[in-house]
């Protein structure tokens, strides 16, 4: 395989497409891997790639085509696919969890994973993921035992690489490890095949930031700390306890978890101060500010400033280098920078550290939402997050972790 598009740096796992198999309605890009550690290529990291179809479409969410060629960052992950704990059954093929890893940002597609081919879609279970294989002919199958034992040798390397990026089941990124993607071979039109298997596709989210135990741990410390706030939030309304607990396992769970024992509560609720869209590299925003410069001529130095020091302190936290750029949410639910324009005291006054001011931000949103929508919960929740793939996928996780909170809240 050809290396001149890696780096040469870190860990990076060079994927490069040759082709469009094709078995009846079936189709897929076909491919081959290898892994590299600082140029050098990894003994047992190699073999083939299937993915869906294309071409490459990073800027359509729901597309079920291959993701633009391009590199993309590594992170641990957690749902129907795990990056840690994931299942060790040995006997029965395609039991959840398996293992698989997150690739992001990945533009407006979401849950883009390397995973197994798994039962019952061998020749191709993926509707914009990569599922790692022997050397395959054009119409064989996969073989979930063979893929499974790939994702799980790129995961250890991975562990071996950056052991801090695995010590907690949390989304995290893992430091300098990339997936480099070439080619374009000729692509077709959506296949039948695609859209069944998006529309059947399990009910369990395939990506969660955090894992079960995580958010368990997460609606602990809401209730150790706000359960008489919370219980009297949801009286009367279509929500509960956990609902709430859930958008905060969603939202920030993932990044201050790390800091329990270490901070206390109202310095973890002041360092909420997350997502960098807009300015990070690969993202983009259209909701005002798209980016710190939209931010800074409208509200000028001084406020940008103070906005761009608070994302700082946060940064700093992680051990991260400071950045010029304005963080576009704020608060434990994770209030957004939008809303700058009708409620600037919020963010002038760093009213994110204030769990009451922050809790009736986010039952007013959702009774909003509610309101324009038919009192739908589930709705609702979507509404919450926003529209299109995006906010369908952050509705079935809030799903998922109501149902682990919920023995924690009692409701």
């Amino acid at each position: 395989m050809e290396d001149e598009m890696i780096s040469g740096k870190g860990w990076e796992l060079h994927v490069e497409r040759l082709a469009v198999h094709q078995n009846g309605q079936l189709r897929r890009t076909y491919g081959r891997y290898q892994a590299f550690r600082d140029g050098s290529p990894l003994d047992g990291l190699s073999g083939f790639m299937c993915e869906s179809f294309g071409p490459g479409n990073n800027r359509q969410a729901g597309n079920n085509k291959r993701i633009e060629a391009g590199t993309y960052a590594l992170h641990t992950q957690f749902g129907r696919y795990r990056t840690i704990g994931y299942s060790e059954d040995t006997q029965h093929p395609g039991s959840n969890a398996m293992p698989g890893i997150l690739l992001y940002p990945t533009g407006k597609r979401v849950g883009i994973l390397i995973h197994p081919g798994h039962p019952p879609k061998l020749f191709l279970s993926s509707i914009g993921c990569l599922n790692p294989s022997k050397q395959l002919a054009e119409t064989e199958a996969m073989d979930f035992w063979d893929s499974r034992g790939r994702v799980i040798a790129l995961i250890e390397s991975l562990r071996h690489f950056d052991p801090s990026a695995f010590e907690h089941e949390l989304g995290t990124e893992i430091r300098r490890a990339s997936v480099v993607i070439v080619g374009e071979p000729s692509a077709t039109d959506h296949s039948a095949f695609a859209l069944a298997f998006a529309a059947g596709a399990a009910a369990e989210p395939a990506s969660l930031p955090i894992s079960k135990s995580s958010a368990i741990k997460c609606a602990r410390w809401m209730m150790d700390n706000f359960a008489q706030k919370l219980q009297a939030a949801v009286s009367g309304k279509a929500y509960q306890k956990k609902h709430l607990c859930a958008i905060v396992c969603q939202e920030t769970a993932y990044k201050w978890l790390l800091w329990l024992g270490k901070f206390s509560m109202q310095d973890i609720l002041a360092r909420c101060v997350f997502d960098a869209s807009g300015d990070y590299p690969g993202t983009s925003r259209s909701a005002f500010p798209k980016n710190t410069a939209a931010f800074r001529a409208k509200y000028g130095d001084p406020f940008t400033d103070m906005l761009i020091e608070e994302a700082n302190k946060t940064r700093r936290l992680q051990n991260y280098p400071n950045e010029s750029w304005v963080y576009k949410g704020y608060g434990l639910f994770q209030y957004d920078l939008q809303n700058i324009t009708t409620d600037e005291a919020f963010f002038r006054d760093r009213q994110w550290a204030d769990f009451d001011i922050c809790l009736a931000k986010c039952c007013s949103e959702l009774d909003d939402k509610l309101k324009r929508n038919g009192n739908d919960l589930w709705k609702a929740i979507r509404a919450y997050n926003g529209t299109g793939a995006a906010a369908q996928q952050y509705m079935q996780n809030v799903k998922a972790f109501a149902d682990y909170c919920a023995p924690v809240t009692g409701d």
